[in-house]
Formats: structure tokens, sequence, C-alpha cells
């Protein structure tokens, strides 16, 4: 789903191969992704991850951009920066119940935030900025009780963000600027 909903085939790097029953095309598309889900993570829990291609027929941890727990085999990043992502992003994320990174930066995202990735219980960075969001934050997003990093600068974002961003009391890092939000910064 988030191949399809963010302009998959389309991206700078790691697009499905061309013919799926090609070694070739596989090859050659596993070739042209480079980027790896390896941000730094405080809390040093585990991951393997790989640099094939979207929708190639290797395990999903493997394709690029993504990084799985050695520990549950459970997605635990999706981290894309500058790869020209664009579309919408998709609710359906809310079942990747383990994920704790959520980085979709400088693309031409568009839409909202799905209020659906308040159920990221264990969500510890959620970093979309330098992309084209619209709406609010969504209420649920304050629910988010790991969260350590909530990054949306530079969309077009809009409303009041909620007093309930006190309720986060593992956030460290905030960046909203660049928006539309109107109203006072909470206590």
């Amino acid at each position: 789903v988030f191949y399809f909903s963010t302009g998959g085939g389309t991206w700078n790097e790691c697009n499905a191969p061309s013919n799926f029953s090609d070694s070739l095309a596989i090859a050659q598309a596993n070739d042209a992704c480079t980027i790896i889900g390896d941000g730094p993570d405080p809390f040093r829990v585990p991951i393997y991850q790989g640099t094939d291609a979207w929708l190639s027929p290797s395990y999903e941890c493997e394709w690029g951009g993504l990084a799985c727990s050695t520990d549950t085999l459970c997605m635990d990043r999706i981290e894309f920066e500058t790869d020209g992502l664009s579309g919408t992003l998709p609710f359906e994320l809310r079942n990747l119940t383990e994920l704790r990174y959520l980085i979709v930066e400088e693309g031409t995202t568009k839409g909202t935030i799905p209020p659906e990735y308040g159920e990221l219980s264990e969500l510890i960075i959620l970093d979309l900025n330098f992309n084209q969001l619209t709406g609010s934050i969504p209420e649920s997003i304050y629910g988010l009780s790991t969260l350590f990093q909530l990054d949306l600068n530079d969309n077009a974002l809009n409303g009041t963000i909620s007093a309930s961003i006190g309720s986060l009391q593992f956030l460290q890092f905030v960046q909203l600027e660049v928006n539309q939000f109107t109203g006072t910064i909470p206590d």
C-alpha cells in the first residue's frame, strides 16, 4: 500500500522491477536502490535492512528504506528522505504495530496526516517535514506516549497546536515552523 500511495514507480530510487519474472530486471532494480533505514537509535534495538527494490521477490525487510527488528522480524522503520515520494500517506500503516520510525521527508506528499497514526504506540520519531501536508495535527498524535521527535516543519498544516502536546513526556525535539498554525504555543 505504501508504495502505491506514495507514487512508487516514480521515486528517485528503489522502484519495483520492470519485470518480476526476469532475474536481470530484478538485479538492475536492486542495483538502483541504495537507501537504507539506519538512522541513529538511542535505544540500540538490533535491526536488519537491505537495499533491494520495492516489491522485489525478497523479504520486505530487505527493501530499501525499511528496517526490521531482528528479534521480532516486525517492521521497525520506514525512512525516506529526498527520494521523490508523492501521493498521500496511507492509513494502513497503523497495522505496523511495532513501527518506531516514520520518516518521509522532502517529497511532495499531500493530504492529511492520518489520525490512525496515533495507534502506532511504539513510534518514537514522526518526521514528515518538507512535504505538502495539509490539515491539522490529529489529536491522536498527542497520545503517542513514546514519541521523542515530532518533525512536521515546512508543510501547509493549519489549526492550533493542542495543549495535549504537554502530555508527551519523552518529547525532546519539535519542529513545526513554516506551516499555517494559529493561536499560541501551549505551555
